[in-house]
């Protein structure tokens, strides 16, 4: 008896010493739902004693600011507290680039945007679309490796979800390369329903060893949003050029959302090898054959320059409608004031 109760008091002052004992921590930390342990864990001070402690209380999930230098018990007792810090949302579009990201999150939030780069460049799993295209609630006074952590964080434990859906290993060459052709699709399109099409298109391309001739895969870093043109498919040597070079881009192009991924794993089976936009703008005409495929790109570019004259024409009818502007006569200047008494 008496020895059980020596180990419960060594137990007990073990306990105390360790809840005691001084830490250095991040001044922002994220309680994960279910007191899960984040897979970016290096700046995380707590560790799996400390998450089943606060998983027997069903903690709430959420931001909470500690002191940088305290103790555990000082850090359990603010996240069992039901407050959290208030939060704005930033969003990752689908098809953006980190660079554009980075650009974007730096003036809304105020931080410093080499800062954010160098700490996305330091945990991203890839070059591009590492954070998942989607919403991220991030504290209103923040900071650089809270931040990017954080939604590098989300990200990752989505990644490790669906690879084990998918049982592929998060880290093998075959999941990169969905993760790439992933990207390709959200620059394709933001049609939920048409991933699937453009995913199939992609593999039948590469089953028969065409090239895949994609305008995506050129509109890569600083050409992300600018028009493909002959000029630049001629002048561009990069292994990003899916017009000279079989195969996927070694590297994704892009942010990606799940709808993306799920598609570069499921693709619809079809024998499309071609596809162009459609009459709304937003979807897209698919073919199998090249004859069928030349009609509608010969359709949509009819369409297009009557929608550009259509424009036009708009334009100069309200230029030419536009009621000319009152002429004013000039503010009296001090001398005329004067010379009027």
């Amino acid at each position: 008896m008496k020895s059980k109760i020596k180990i419960i008091l060594l137990v007990v002052i073990a306990l105390l010493i360790y809840l005691l004992f001084p830490i250095k921590t991040p001044q922002l930390l994220y309680i994960y739902k279910g007191a899960k342990s984040p897979p970016l864990d290096a700046n995380y001070p707590l560790n799996s004693i400390d998450l089943t402690l606060l998983k027997l209380f069903n903690v709430k999930d959420g931001w909470i600011r500690v002191p940088t230098q305290t103790k555990k018990y000082e850090i359990m007792k603010i996240a069992l507290q039901n407050s959290r810090e208030k939060t704005r949302t930033m969003i990752m579009y689908g098809g953006a680039t980190i660079e554009e990201f980075v650009e974007r999150i730096s003036k809304q939030a105020k931080l410093n945007r080499s800062k954010l780069l160098e700490i996305y460049n330091r945990y991203a799993l890839f070059s591009e679309a590492s954070i998942i295209a989607k919403h991220y609630h991030i504290p209103f006074n923040t900071n650089e490796i809270s931040t990017m952590e954080h939604m590098l964080n989300v990200s990752a434990l989505l990644f490790t979800k669906l690879s084990k859906k998918y049982a592929t290993p998060l880290k093998s060459k075959r999941f990169k390369e969905k993760v790439i052709i992933a990207s390709i699709i959200e620059k394709e399109t933001q049609n939920y329903k048409e991933m699937p099409l453009i995913a199939s298109v992609i593999y039948n391309r590469l089953k028969k060893g065409m090239k895949l001739q994609m305008d995506a895969t050129l509109n890569y870093k600083k050409n992300s949003h600018k028009v493909v043109t002959p000029e630049m498919i001629k002048k561009n040597n990069s292994a990003f050029n899916s017009y000279k070079h079989k195969g996927l881009p070694p590297e994704p192009i892009a942010s990606i959302s799940e709808a993306s991924l799920d598609a570069a794993f499921n693709p619809a089976q079809t024998d499309y090898l071609y596809f162009v936009k459609s009459k709304d703008g937003k979807s897209h005409t698919f073919s199998k054959e090249y004859k069928k495929h030349l009609k509608n790109v010969k359709k949509y570019k009819e369409r297009l320059k009557k929608s550009r004259q259509l424009k036009k024409k708009i334009e100069q009818i309200i230029k030419q409608n536009l009621p000319k502007a009152p002429k004013l006569s000039p503010l009296p200047t001090s001398v005329d004031i004067l010379n009027q008494n």
